[in-house]
């Protein structure tokens, strides 16, 4: 089934067609809501808010984005949420390390070198080159995630890997290292 197939069931409550979606979707979006959030329980507490919120909103869906673009943007939205509750910002949590995640295990040989770069990053970081590369969202979709410009996006992704580049070098990691 296509996106607009699955949609336009799950609008008419076909489980199945929610289920097939949520199979397709939920990996990435644990592991997304895992590195905003940082707490395995949060993230899938979480999560079952926004497959929950997908369930009820699908006639909402308006078909300008990708399926999987509208539900992490439901799930940053109900992330957030979360950091509003607990009085903290993406900008105040420790930067953490990331756990051995089969999804992205899969894009990574050396994770271990990766980890000790990425734990260096900050949260809003982090975030941005999650969605970019590992999400394999475009500028556009992020935007609409963010609510922010989409030329917002390219200078953050921009910095970013300015940033990630600085640790390489200070960590004296070359390109071909990982």
């Amino acid at each position: 089934m296509d996106e607009k197939e699955i949609i336009k069931k799950i609008v008419q409550k076909n489980e199945q067609a929610f289920k097939e979606l949520y199979e397709r979707t939920s990996a990435k979006t644990y592991y997304y809501l895992l590195g905003l959030l940082r707490d395995p329980q949060k993230a899938e507490d979480v999560m079952v808010d926004t497959y929950t919120e997908v369930w009820k909103s699908a006639h909402k869906f308006k078909g300008k984005s990708r399926l999987s673009t509208w539900i992490i943007g439901i799930a940053r939205n109900l992330a957030m949420k979360e950091f509003s509750k607990t009085k903290v910002s993406m900008n105040t949590i420790e930067p953490f390390e990331v756990v051995d995640m089969p999804v992205v295990v899969e894009f990574l040989e050396k994770k271990d070198l990766l980890n000790k770069v990425i734990e260096k990053l900050s949260p809003a970081h982090k975030e941005i080159l999650d969605l970019v590369f590992f999400q394999e969202m475009s500028y556009k979709e992020i935007s609409q995630i963010l609510n922010i410009p989409v030329n917002t996006v390219k200078t953050r992704v921009f910095y970013a890997k300015e940033k990630l580049k600085q640790i390489l070098n200070t960590m004296g990691i070359q390109k071909d290292d990982i």
